[in-house]
């Protein structure tokens, strides 16, 4: 009489490809609720290329719980493809990853035993045992006893529970614990918080839910500016991450504009064209230099397309100075005169923003009107940039505005959009850093230098302080 193994149920987690000169392996990292997790096979072939999409597939059809038609589609090829027995293999593979559970025997799992004889890690007193980062970095230390350097990061993320036992499920495999009973309250009766906690705490993926939101912020810890860890901080820490961008779109008078991604402004009726005049007489307001539609579509374009561009590369760059042998891979900030190639993350989101606010003028029927030296300086950007973004346009909504003389008069956009030009006197070489004499005394005057760039202009209509980020 054959032994029955006892069975239980793991939980898929990713999917990997294994090849070797011969034939390639699908594996599965299962998780379950009394161990580590395992690799276990899934199937084994000759073609590697029909592995890898195999695993693809499997991991979608795990994270997603089914498959798209397009997806099935490419599912029935690769079984097609596949030999009869890792045919097999891998169409029962995809139910297990669409049901989010795998059938294993109990005496392949390796569960963790009641006393460890090698955990030498629960011995803080032995000597030699005691992890090299507590050595290196006490738990206790206030942010003057550090020898390096603290960075804080603070992170925002939601997640859409679509399906909460999958989720629970997941976390239970991979090793989470609920609350006690008689901790939990009668809105969360099932721990879902902690669940999706735990799963924040790594990848942020569990079958069930998704990533609504991830952002974060960050900044050097300074003692020259009064900063403190944590553990220490007579103040909380706050972090302002600003009022949601689609909100602020939908009902601020100072909202960001559109991205490129959704429906343009109507700009043929935001900028309408006086009727014709020819006779250039002098005193002619009709044959007066007119911001056409197109022209303004163009600017648009831009500068929403800069300030994408400078909101990703300030989270990238963070606080690290722009450097010449980067070789402008910083699309906005490596274009800033160099005095500008040390600010911190917080001022070039400022700048990203300082894109938005001269957008959202185009986008309520105004001339971009600057209202500081960063707006200034970002708007002289995207009038350098607005011609090429001509070959972009094609015979989409572009070409169906009206066409006018003064069309594509960027020259002329340069001389009337500002006040002065004298933000542009940053670029002299004189005004580098590396000009500065002995007594590192900076040659930038103050009302140029980039920490005064967000002062406003005391002569035209300031901005809204409460309006915010984009992103």
């Amino acid at each position: 009489m054959t032994a029955v193994l006892a069975s239980e149920s793991a939980v898929p987690r990713d999917f990997f490809c294994e090849h070797a000169h011969s034939k390639s392996r699908v594996l599965v990292l299962l998780a379950h609720k009394d161990g580590p997790s395992c690799l276990q096979a899934v199937l084994t072939c000759r073609d590697a290329l029909l592995a890898r999409h195999a695993s693809v597939l499997l991991t979608l059809a795990s994270h997603n719980g089914a498959l798209t038609w397009h997806q099935q589609e490419t599912a029935r090829k690769i079984a097609t493809s596949l030999p009869e027995a890792p045919a097999a293999s891998f169409r029962q593979a995809l139910e297990r990853a669409c049901a989010g559970a795998w059938p294993i025997n109990s005496s392949s799992l390796f569960t963790w035993p009641a006393e460890d004889p090698l955990d030498w890690l629960q011995e803080g007193d032995r000597e030699g045992s005691l992890p090299i980062s507590a050595v290196r970095t006490p738990g206790d230390a206030r942010l003057a006893d550090l020898p390096g350097t603290v960075v804080r990061v603070v992170q925002l993320r939601e997640f859409h529970v679509y399906d909460q036992a999958k989720v629970l499920a997941a976390a239970t495999a991979g090793g989470w614990e609920p609350m006690p009973e008689e901790k939990l309250d009668d809105d969360d009766p099932n721990d879902l918080i902690g669940a999706v906690m735990f799963a924040a705490e790594g990848t942020g993926e569990l079958p069930g839910m998704d990533c609504l939101t991830d952002a974060q912020e960050g900044r050097l810890l300074l003692s020259s500016r009064e900063d403190e860890v944590a553990d220490w901080s007579s103040e909380p820490v706050r972090v302002n991450f600003g009022a949601g961008w689609r909100l602020r779109r939908a009902s601020s008078p100072y909202a960001a504009p559109s991205t490129a991604k959704e429906t343009q402004p109507d700009f043929a009726s935001l900028f309408a064209l006086p009727a014709a005049c020819d006779c250039e007489e002098e005193d002619c307001q009709k044959c007066h230099w007119v911001l056409t539609p197109r022209t303004a579509d163009l600017l648009f374009s831009a500068l929403t397309e800069l300030a994408d561009n400078a909101y990703d590369d300030a989270a990238e760059l963070g606080d690290r100075p722009v450097s010449e042998t980067d070789d402008g891979v910083w699309g906005v900030f490596s274009r800033l005169p160099q005095v500008a190639w040390r600010q911190e993350a917080e001022w070039r989101r400022g700048l990203a923003r300082a894109c938005d606010d001269l957008a959202g003028d185009l986008e309520r029927g105004s001339w971009p009107q600057p209202t500081c030296a960063a707006e200034e300086m970002v708007l002289h950007l995207a009038i350098g940039d607005a011609p090429d973004h001509l070959e972009d346009v094609g015979n989409g909504p572009h070409a169906a505005l009206p066409t006018h003389r003064d069309d594509y008069d960027f020259d002329a956009c340069s001389d009337l959009f500002f006040q002065d030009h004298d933000v542009l006197w940053l670029y002299d070489s004189k005004y580098s850093p590396h000009e500065a004499d002995d007594t590192n005394t900076s040659p930038v005057p103050p009302a140029l230098h980039p920490s005064n760039w967000f002062e406003d202009f005391g002569n035209v209509p300031q901005r809204a302080p409460e309006r915010g980020h984009r992103r």
